[in-house]
Parts: C-alpha cells; structure tokens; sequence
C-alpha cells in the first residue's frame, strides 16, 4: 500500500524524532543518569517502517532496540514520554495505555518472549480477530531453541504472525559469522512454512513494504511470515560493555544513517525540501529539550526532598500494564 505524502512526511517526522530522542536518552546513559540502557541507535528505520504498517489493534511485541521508535510511529506515545520515562515521570513504551496501539511486553531471558506473542495470536483466532501480531527478537536470541519452537508452532498452525529479527551482526561481542553457520536467517523460515525476506533495516520504506505485504498475508489467512532487517548497531551492546569493533568500525556504522537516508529519498520525491526537513527538526529539538529541562528539574527536587521511592504496584495494576488483552 502506498503512502500517501501526508504519511510520507510522517514517517521522516517519527523517524528523526526517535533518532533524536534516543540520542539523547543514549547519552543520560553515558552520563550516569540511566543504568544499563541498551542503545537502539542505527535501528530507528526498523521500528518506524513497522510502525506504519500495523494497525493500532494489531498486537506488537517489542525488543530493546528499536521498541520506542516503534510505539512513537505508531502513534500516542510523544517524544516527551520517551524522555521523561527515563526519569521516572512517564510510562514506558512497552506500557499498555488505555485507548493505545495493542503491544505486549518482553522479558529478561532472551529470546523467551517470542513463544508469548504466538500466544496472543492463538487467542485472538479463538476470538474471530483478524489482528495481526509481530514479534521482535534479535541475531542472538535467534538461536534460542524458545524462538525455533514458536516459529516452529506458528507455521504449523498458519497463524497470523510476523517475527522480525534485527540482525546488528552481533549477538552482546558474539559475531554472527561465529554463531552460526547460514549466510542469513530468513532462509530458515522454508523449515517452518513461511516465506523469509531479507531487507536493509537503515531504509524504513524498504521495511515499511516488506512488513505491508507480511501483514497482509497473516490478515488474509496465509499464515507467518520471517523479516530480517540488517541493521548496523551505533553503540556497544550496552553500557558498560565494550565493543569489539574498533574506532574506525564504530565511525563507519554512523555512516549507516537511516533518517538521512529518508530524508534524502523524500527530498528527491519531491516531498520535502530542506527548508521543510530542517523546519521538522527544529520542532523535535525543541519538544525534546523541553523535555529534558522537564526531567531534569524532576530529578533534582526529588534529590532535594529526598523522596522516598513510590509504593510499589499491585499485582493487578502490573498485570494490566504488562499482559496484552
């Protein structure tokens, strides 16, 4: 389906804003502000193309990386909630608002939430839905005997589900090339009776059509489908866990620049000019300092009063937020 130039110009608006948002986030890491944030930078692309093609009922299941850019373009989750729910002052996007885009969470143990979202595809078969539910994973946990399983069960039941792996080439410091002996992973998905597609991951209308036509096929009854995107990680795994690139390979994934690439291919559509572009970002540079000043001041009162922490949730309130309907 094509987009429109109204969602065209959309699509750079959530795509620049996240990145920025995340570089900012990235940085209170780097600062001391965050403990252990696992930086989503080089992924933005992935979250938005996907963003844009689901429907708000259809169910999403998030990985660390590129999961706020994906309920930023998916729409009610602001620029400012990214932000401040690094202070503690705002939801985060594996929240499940009232009203909002369906998604349901991850957890801990890598690769095991993905047999959770065949759940969640099974039930609302059950209950005569036509949603679609898409679930996150990457190169690493794409080796999880838990992954293998629920891709596994899903094509054998045609259920509709599309699974994204977000290969960045490097399971925490395990190179792909040493993890495992395929060229790729979409070629496994002939082992469960779904099509696999490889797509660039830095270009969000490449993800956008492939993830489309996905979508389409699991609505329409034709069962799951397997996407990975390619992706090149800006950051270490994590803060606090070195890299093994150098520093000319760290530079030279910068290059890989999904909301330029964007930028540049709505430019020669015609769609935006860079007074345009740079009237966009001026905005979302303006949304997020607001917020960081908003967050900032949060956290130095609570300094100040030293505020005790807040009472914990009752299992009834974390269920709400936690499990998808």
């Amino acid at each position: 389906m094509a987009l429109s130039e109204e969602q065209l110009i959309a699509m750079y608006r959530a795509l620049a804003g996240s990145r920025a948002a995340e570089q900012e986030i990235t940085e209170l890491n780097k600062q001391g502000v965050l403990q252990g944030h696992h930086s989503g930078l080089g992924h933005e692309a992935i979250g938005v193309g996907v963003g844009f093609a689901v429907r708000p009922d259809d169910c999403v299941q998030m990985s660390h990386r590129s999961g706020m850019m994906l309920a930023h373009a998916r729409g009610g989750y602001s620029l400012t909630n990214a932000v401040l729910s690094q202070f503690g002052q705002a939801p985060s996007h594996y929240t499940q608002a009232e009203g909002g885009p369906r998604v349901c969470s991850i957890v801990g143990l890598v690769g095991t939430w993905v047999p959770m979202s065949v759940g969640v595809a099974m039930a609302d078969r059950f209950r005569g839905k036509d949603t679609v539910t898409v679930s996150f994973f990457g190169d690493g946990a794409a080796n999880e005997g838990a992954v293998h399983e629920a891709m596994n069960l899903a094509g054998s039941r045609r259920l509709p589900m599309v699974f994204v792996v977000e290969n960045n080439g490097f399971a925490v410091s395990m190179p792909t090339s040493e993890a495992t002996a395929a060229e790729d992973f979409a070629s496994r998905a002939a082992g469960y009776g779904m099509p696999g597609v490889t797509v660039d991951g830095h270009d969000a209308l490449a993800v956008y059509e492939v993830t489309t036509e996905a979508v389409a096929r699991a609505r329409a009854g034709r069962g799951p489908s397997l996407i990975e995107a390619v992706i090149t990680r800006w950051e270490p795994h994590a803060h606090g866990i070195a890299d093994l690139r150098s520093a000319e390979e760290m530079a030279q994934a910068r290059t890989h620049d999904g909301a330029q690439i964007l930028r540049s291919a709505l430019i020669e559509r015609g769609v935006l000019d860079e007074a345009a572009a740079d009237a966009i970002q001026a905005e979302i540079d303006q949304e997020i300092a607001a917020a960081l000043e908003q967050g900032r001041n949060a956290q130095a009162k609570q300094a100040e009063s030293k505020q005790a922490d807040p009472e914990p949730m009752t299992p009834a309130a974390a269920a709400a937020l936690t499990y998808a309907e």
